[in-house]
């Protein structure tokens, strides 16, 4: 009976160890608040975040990811510019590199506070974002809380990319 007990405690425990090296090290749940990122992500909507993925490759133009803001909670947006980039909005309509961005995830109902920006409106010196930064949007252009309101975001900043949705269930989804 009590090497039975033990078998099961240091199953136990080896559980508990992996739980905690996956969700320190590689994968954290997330919960969206807010309709920012309206209609690919919902208020109420959870998400697993890719800790490590950016250790292995580059943040890219159009990842989802999730990063600390450094007022209160952490955001979930779109990476729309990378280092080196020019981006500009211009009646509603990002452009990357001098080319218009089609985006069919974007929301666009009524008018935002800020429709039209360049870098330098940002804050940013010069014509491109520079190493380390990165320039976010939300899909939910009129309501969200993004680059425009905040400037660039560091790479620092960056907790990771999100990968998957897992609730509500039948809404699960892999591609962003």
């Amino acid at each position: 009976m009590a090497k039975e007990i033990r078998e099961w405690a240091v199953a136990i425990i080896i559980a508990i160890a992996v739980i905690a090296v996956i969700r320190i090290f590689l994968f954290v749940s997330f919960s969206v608040d807010g309709l920012s990122m309206d209609p690919t992500l919902e208020d109420g909507d959870r998400v697993v975040v890719n800790k490590f993925i950016y250790d292995l490759t580059d943040i890219e133009q159009d990842d989802v990811i999730v990063f600390n803001s450094g007022e209160d909670s952490a955001y979930v947006k779109r990476v729309m510019g990378v280092p080196g980039d020019t981006v500009e909005m211009i009646d509603r309509t990002v452009y990357l590199n001098g080319e218009p961005l089609q985006e069919d995830y974007v929301v666009h109902q009524g008018e935002s506070y800020m429709d039209n920006f360049t870098l330098s409106d940002l804050g940013v010196e010069g014509d491109t974002i520079p190493e380390g930064h990165y320039l976010v949007l939300g899909d939910n252009r009129p309501i969200s809380r993004d680059s425009r309101d905040f400037g660039l975001i560091t790479e620092d900043a960056i907790i990771g990319e999100v990968q998957l949705r897992f609730w509500p269930l039948n809404e699960i989804a892999i591609d962003f």
